[in-house]
């Protein structure tokens, strides 16, 4: 006589995984901006593979320079989507990490997507920041200013955001090679500064780039 075997209780007990809904083309997004560039656009791509429409609640960002928005609201089963975002480049430099938070009516976990920017430098300081120490002798130090390759910036003018200091520029390699010479007028008292320095590239772009010195 022969018996049928039962499946064990708790395979017949397993629940369903639930049907994802957005299934996107990347979740991370790496880009690099040109000098000068303004903004960068970004887009995020999907497709809606569940059976029921998805309905987009909220779409956030973790910085006022990302700005973004779905292109419409509700996505029907087997529609396709983009999430577009615009970052704002304006006097930033090095790389940026951004987040977009986009809350549907699909799960109660929003999806999170990455952008990163690499924002080239208009110019390179080193170093950027000088110090003397208190009571120190008030000796001259320098900061090396270049441009990267393919840039040719004049640099005409260095200009101390407080007067407990001197600034003067030094053409080494005009378009190329700029030496910033600073110095403090004491170093009785504690003190800091900011030094701009302005130029204007052959294209015409003004440039403002800054260097530090403090008395500590």
């Amino acid at each position: 006589m022969f018996f049928l075997r039962r499946a064990p209780l708790f395979l017949l007990l397993v629940p369903a995984l639930p049907v994802v809904g957005l299934e996107w083309k990347t979740e991370t997004v790496t880009l690099a901006t040109a000098p000068f560039q303004a903004t960068q656009e970004v887009v995020f791509a999907f497709r809606n593979s569940g059976p029921k429409s998805v309905t987009v609640l909220d779409v956030q960002t973790n910085c006022d320079c990302l700005a973004a928005d779905a292109d419409r609201q509700t996505y029907a089963p087997g529609s396709t989507g983009t999430i577009k975002a615009l970052f704002t480049v304006g006097d930033r430099a090095g790389l940026y990490e951004r987040v977009i938070t986009l809350v549907t009516d699909e799960s109660p976990h929003p999806v999170r997507l990455t952008v990163r920017i690499e924002v080239p430098e208009i110019a390179t300081l080193a170093p950027r920041s000088v110090a003397w120490q208190a009571n120190e002798t008030a000796t001259d130090k320098t900061v090396e200013l270049t441009t990267p390759a393919g840039l040719d910036i004049t640099f005409t003018e260095a200009q101390a955001t407080n007067d407990a200091f001197t600034a003067s520029l030094e053409t080494v390699i005009a378009g190329k090679h700029y030496r910033l010479h600073l110095k403090p007028r004491s170093t009785a008292q504690p003190a800091n500064a900011a030094i701009r320095v302005s130029g204007r590239e052959k294209s015409g772009h003004a440039v403002v780039v800054s260097a530090y010195a403090s008395v500590q």
